[in-house]
């Protein structure tokens, strides 16, 4: 993908609170989890407790950070990293610890966020990217893990082909995937005017899938971008009241 012509904007900072569509990506897979926590206490033949508590603690932390306004416990957020670590060093090739420990960083960042957005950018951001480029790694067929990890270069602002790249698998691998459509369309406005050209129709594509049950979402989503009017063509939302506002 060549992105050597693309011209150079201003893109929008990052929002210093986690988008709800992002941490919802999280909340998504928690069955998924204690699914893999049974594959995982099958392998080594007893049950950590300390595992299964911190996975269900992670599962409660992320419904609270998708609620607006809502306030995360540190104290959890941070016993949850930790108990996920001790499964890593035990499992270290299971891609699902690799996932919920890049959504338990950011949940961190959550309920540090009172601490400043300079203390997150410097330690548990860098930390969610290195677990999600691992969970890609041990699994890359996984939109969400792709979509997180296109998510955190952004916040991170290492705006390259690496993040376009992860965005482009986002989009062919999860195309129907409602929280990947968020986290894609998000991004794709925010990088509009720098990101391949060729890669704007996929971002509308993906839009358009998701307005047919989420159109109220999608609106909000390009409504704080500034791309409301894109949307607006859309059949299923030129009827809407925000899109005759509009007008």
């Amino acid at each position: 993908m060549d992105t050597a012509n693309h011209q150079k904007t201003k893109r929008p900072k990052p929002d210093s609170r986690l988008p709800s569509a992002f941490v919802r990506i999280g909340a998504v897979a928690a069955a998924g989890l204690l699914l893999s926590l049974c594959a995982f206490c099958a392998r080594w033949g007893f049950a950590d407790i300390v595992v299964v508590r911190a996975l269900s603690t992670q599962a409660l932390l992320q419904a609270t950070a998708t609620q607006s306004g809502a306030s995360v416990d540190a104290k959890e957020a941070s016993e949850v990293v930790a108990s996920l670590l001790r499964a890593q060093r035990i499992d270290p090739g299971n891609p699902a610890t690799a996932e919920h420990l890049g959504g338990a960083y950011t949940i961190d960042v959550q309920s540090r966020r009172e601490a400043g957005p300079k203390s997150a950018l410097t330690r548990q951001w860098p930390q969610a990217f290195e677990q999600y480029s691992r969970a890609v790694v041990l699994r890359p067929t996984s939109p969400y893990s792709w979509a997180n990890r296109a998510w955190t270069k952004y916040y991170l602002g290492q705006i390259d082909r690496d993040l376009y790249v992860a965005l482009q698998n986002a989009i062919n691998l999860g195309p129907w995937e409602p929280e990947v459509q968020f986290v894609v369309v998000d991004l794709g406005f925010a990088l509009w005017e720098e990101m391949p050209v060729d890669l704007r129709p996929q971002v509308l594509a993906l839009a358009q899938n998701g307005v047919r049950r989420y159109g109220a979402q999608i609106i909000a989503i390009a409504q704080k971008r500034g791309h409301l009017a894109d949307v607006c063509k859309f059949e299923k939302l030129a009827s809407l009241p925000a899109c005759k506002s509009a007008g």
